[in-house]
């Protein structure tokens, strides 16, 4: 099972954004692909209660499963949606569970000055500085043509991580939360800009990942 641990210490990042739409693009694939909702106000768990049936199935890891055995589900992947906050022993825990980790990070000073000593300790992370773990950052609601994003590329060029991909903010993220789909179960007329955007994204998971098929 190869886990991707979305990871960032600040509420309101875009975490969970990310891990449905990870998982979705995944499931699309038709991989068995799971959540593994961390985060106490479960909205990844909400949305998959959301998720139509006859979308690609997206399993569920809860605490009563983690608890016992997730292999039982036979995944190919598992996408950890982690709380805020995460730090201390819980995050060398959560990064040592990992083969990949995602960082959203938006274009705001408060996000980027609170991101940064999360950056910090993740850098310092034995497989991180041994190159065995690969960490990415995601900018969320972000148009790459503004000053903004420029700063935001150079807050991350500060680090030894990439800047994946610039996110668009968009109704489109808003619906599929209320909805629960991913940009990926949209039709081409109405998600096509961001399917371009993710491409850099997914590219990156294919690349770190021994899973065929995606």
């Amino acid at each position: 099972m190869h886990t991707i641990l979305i990871a960032n210490p600040k509420g309101g990042s875009g975490k969970t954004t990310l891990a449905t739409n990870v998982a979705g693009w995944l499931a699309g694939k038709r991989q068995r692909v799971a959540i593994d909702d961390r985060d106490p106000q479960q909205s990844s768990t909400q949305w998959l209660e959301r998720r139509p049936a006859l979308f690609p199935a997206i399993g569920l890891i809860d605490a009563d499963l983690r608890r016992k055995d997730a292999k039982a589900l036979d995944l190919a992947w598992r996408v950890i949606d982690s709380p805020a906050g995460l730090h201390g022993d819980e995050l060398r825990e959560s990064l040592k569970s990992a083969d990949q980790v995602l960082v959203p990070l938006t274009p705001s000073a408060y996000d980027m000055a609170a991101t940064q000593r999360f950056l910090g300790v993740v850098a310092e992370a034995k497989s991180v500085k041994q190159g065995n773990l690969p960490v990415g950052v995601v900018a969320m609601r972000v148009d790459a043509r503004t000053q903004s994003a420029v700063e935001l590329d150079d807050f991350v060029a500060s680090f030894d991580f990439p800047l994946i991909a610039h996110l668009r903010q968009t109704q489109v993220y808003v619906h599929c939360a209320r909805d629960g789909a991913s940009v990926f179960d949209l039709p081409r007329s109405r998600a096509e800009a961001d399917w371009e955007q993710w491409k850099p994204l997914t590219r990156w998971i294919a690349k770190h990942a021994p899973v065929r098929g995606v």
